[in-house]
C-alpha cells in the first residue's frame, strides 16, 4: 500500500484504524486524562537542573509558585 508516495504495510495501517477506532469509542474527558498522565510520566522522568546561582529546592518553589491557574490571588485579572 502506498500513502503519499511511500509504502506503508498493511499491518500498519491496520493498526491505525484499529487504534482510531478504539480511541473514538473513549469519552474525550477519560482520554484526555489519559494523556495528561502519560505526560507527566515523561517529564517526571527528565533531568532537572537549577538555573545557576540557585539551590535545588528554591528554583522548585520559584517554578511552581505561579502554577495557580489565571484567577490567583497573587496575580489579579
Amino acid at each position: 500500500m502506498s500513502i503519499l508516495g511511500t509504502a506503508v504495510p498493511a499491518e500498519w495501517v491496520a493498526v491505525v484504524v484499529l487504534a482510531f477506532t478504539a480511541g473514538m469509542c473513549v469519552p474525550f474527558r477519560y482520554g484526555i486524562e489519559r494523556l495528561r498522565g502519560f505526560g507527566r510520566v515523561v517529564i517526571g522522568k527528565l533531568p532537572y537542573a537549577p538555573p545557576p546561582g540557585k539551590e535545588e529546592g528554591e528554583a522548585m518553589e520559584a517554578a511552581t509558585e505561579g502554577d495557580h491557574g489565571s484567577g490567583s490571588e497573587d496575580h489579579p485579572s
